[in-house]
């Protein structure tokens, strides 16, 4: 599981360098030269550019849905983004939560964890927060977000049970999240489940459409 997570890290720091038109029109998100068994990081990406919040600066392209386009996020909530990259979903939720909410990125990329702060500190905003840390051992209290959302995330979470079971507890009570993410039928052939590249690209590690985690 260790071995999975440095491979994801270290495609998404060369992802981070990158902007959204680069990814976009490399074969799979980074300069790799393309091949039969490269992955295309951005082919799943929704138009976020009418979003209030939006942030050209933030997008790169690396989601698979609009997770706060149903989070129902209010003036005021604390919100949790698990994966949140260069703070795309950060800054539309801020939008909604105003300026007396909260916004808490969580990445354990370094690379994309600066490019957030540096978008942030650029535009000037003083409640949004991005924290260092892993889905499966979140760094945050217990209870504390009205509202967690998470953009195409979670299929890269090597232990997604641990990593539901964190997201029910930073959840206050009555509060609730927002995912989207890759699901999948069936099973994949072995070949492409144990493939690294495929991983990272979103594919081998998606959830099964009839799995659902407890806490």
């Amino acid at each position: 599981m260790q071995e999975l997570k440095v491979i994801v890290q270290e495609k998404y720091s060369q992802i981070a360098e990158q902007s959204k038109t680069q990814n976009e029109t490399s074969c799979c998100g980074v300069s790799c030269g393309c091949s039969l068994d490269t992955v295309d990081y951005a082919v799943m990406a929704d138009d976020y550019s009418n979003l209030a919040g939006y942030n050209q600066d933030a997008d790169l392209g690396l989601g698979c849905g609009l997770p706060t386009q149903f989070a129902h996020i209010k003036k005021g909530d604390v919100v949790v983004d698990l994966g949140s990259g260069a703070g795309n979903d950060c800054f539309v939720a801020r939008a909604e939560t105003g300026e007396t909410g909260k916004v808490i990125g969580i990445d354990f990329t370094p690379t994309m964890l600066d490019k957030a702060k540096q978008n942030a500190q650029k535009l000037g905003y003083t409640n949004i927060e991005f924290v260092q840390g892993d889905i499966e051992n979140i760094p945050l209290p217990d209870q504390t977000a009205d509202v967690v959302v998470s953009n195409c995330v979670f299929n890269l979470v090597p232990d997604k049970a641990k990593a539901f079971t964190e997201t029910y507890r930073i959840l206050k009570k009555g509060g609730h999240f927002s995912i989207s993410d890759i699901v999948i039928e069936g099973n994949l052939p072995e070949n492409l489940q144990k493939d690294a590249e495929m991983y990272a690209g979103c594919v081998s590690g998606a959830i099964q459409n009839k799995a659902i985690w407890i806490p």
